[in-house]
């Protein structure tokens, strides 16, 4: 669905640079488990009015199973819409290619009532079939409107699994959205949505650990469920020309790498970024393409890979706009001015990891229409999403970044990032899908 959640990707530069200021007054973080194995962090801002809710969950775009491409998306809009009616601004989400976020927004005079939600949510209130019409216009025309703005990266990732997890040359990314029938999708929730242990929830705002424990033991301590994250298949690596039902054009190249616990990891986490930067400021690379992206958090139940995701223009050439990309990867894997530069940015996602910023200085630095309470959540969900990616690991990652030096970083682009171990993945409309259909 939509979200102040883009505002997670604008926001992000804010943050960074408020956290660097000191003294600050930071939120108190409170961090401990309920008795079903779900993950609580409380992010307590003592001054606050506000009371945000997330709940992250293991449903992402790259695990739906064959043929059944966006289905998570579909059970994220569902799942809201059975207890939030259309149009509500208080309840919202985002479905990544790693993970589902669930979201609610409330004060601190009926906090309560968001934890109350995520509590229905969890437990899998029966969708309807109205709800389910609706809800698949609405997945659905969010795919027309990325793909007219080329920033379809999210959708690409649910076409590369497709083709590399499933061995399918073609993504049905809308049409298999269309012929979900509802006992299908309400059983694709239970079967997948809350696997409790590897459940995160965060609230964020002026609630304090005292106050929030009892109750949050009582509404999601007790739920139980049976669903089991996505299995382990076997693979189609190597390259491949895929079609779509998307009138837009996208260009995915993935190397698989490390698993986060081991120590070159974090070498390779930080080119991600790095190369974002670079590739967003290549004008000519913005002659022939959308949206570019790069980083380390394509994760399969099989791996984790690394990418480069680029929204291609109409007219433009795959092959130039690879090329373009290729130049940059060249630089970073043999100019120490570069792997220096990557380095830097280790030490920065260190900080992030480990140290929260202050909200008041954060909404000092955003832009106009950004609300105090969009900064917190904004906070929140952040560091949220660290632990929900990283969990235990975090402080280990966080010390690794620390000690990431330009040299470690040539190297690893040299070893993970060569141009005979990239997948390539050139995704174009199928026959028949011409721009104005």
């Amino acid at each position: 669905m939509g979200f102040r959640g883009q505002f997670s990707i604008l926001l992000a530069g804010i943050i960074l640079l408020g956290s660097s200021a000191a003294p600050a007054a930071k939120p108190q973080v409170d961090t401990f488990s309920l008795e079903n194995g779900v993950r609580v962090i409380l992010l307590y801002i003592s001054d606050s009015n506000n009371v945000s809710v997330f709940t992250f969950l293991p449903m992402g775009l790259v695990a739906d199973a064959t043929g059944q491409s966006q289905w998570s998306h579909l059970v994220e809009h569902l799942t809201i819409r059975s207890t939030v009616p259309t149009g509500s601004m208080e309840a919202n989400g985002e479905t990544l290619p790693d993970h589902m976020r669930l979201d609610f927004y409330r004060t601190v005079n009926n906090w309560q009532e968001g934890i109350s939600h995520h509590a229905k949510w969890l437990k899998g209130i029966p969708f309807t079939k109205e709800n389910l019409q609706a809800e698949k216009r609405q997945v659905n025309l969010e795919c027309d409107f990325v793909a007219k703005r080329q920033a379809t990266h999210k959708f690409a990732m649910a076409a590369w699994a497709q083709g590399y997890r499933h061995g399918q040359g073609h993504a049905a990314i809308k049409e298999d959205v269309n012929r979900a029938t509802l006992g299908q999708i309400q059983q694709y929730r239970d079967k997948h949505l809350f696997v409790p242990n590897k459940t995160v929830v965060c609230v964020v705002g002026g609630v304090d650990a005292k106050t929030l424990m009892p109750f949050i033991n009582k509404e999601l301590g007790t739920i139980t469920s049976e669903a089991t994250t996505a299995k382990h298949l076997k693979l189609h690596p190597g390259s491949r020309e895929m079609s779509w039902d998307l009138n837009a054009r996208h260009l995915v190249l993935t190397w698989p790498i490390p698993a986060i616990a081991e120590t070159s990891y974090p070498s390779i986490m930080v080119a991600g970024p790095w190369l974002t930067m670079k590739l967003s400021a290549d004008a000519e690379l913005k002659k022939s393409s959308g949206m570019v992206l790069a980083g380390t958090d394509l994760v399969t139940p099989e791996g984790n890979f690394f990418y480069v995701s680029a929204s291609i223009k109409p007219d433009a050439s795959f092959d130039d706009v690879r090329k373009r990309i290729e130049s940059h990867l060249r630089i970073l894997g043999t100019e120490t001015s570069a792997s220096t530069e990557a380095s830097l940015l280790g030490r920065q996602l260190s900080y992030q990891l480990t140290n929260l910023p202050d909200p008041k200085l954060a909404m000092a630095q955003a832009p106009p229409n950004v609300s105090y309470a969009m900064i917190e959540g904004n906070i929140g969900l952040q560091w949220a999403m660290h632990d929900f990616r990283y969990g235990g690991f975090r402080s280990i990652l966080a010390q690794r970044l620390r000690n990431v030096s330009g040299e470690k970083v040539r190297q690893a682009a040299i070893k993970y990032l060569a141009r005979e171990k990239c997948c390539v993945y050139r995704i174009e409309p199928k026959a028949g899908i011409m721009k104005g259909d």
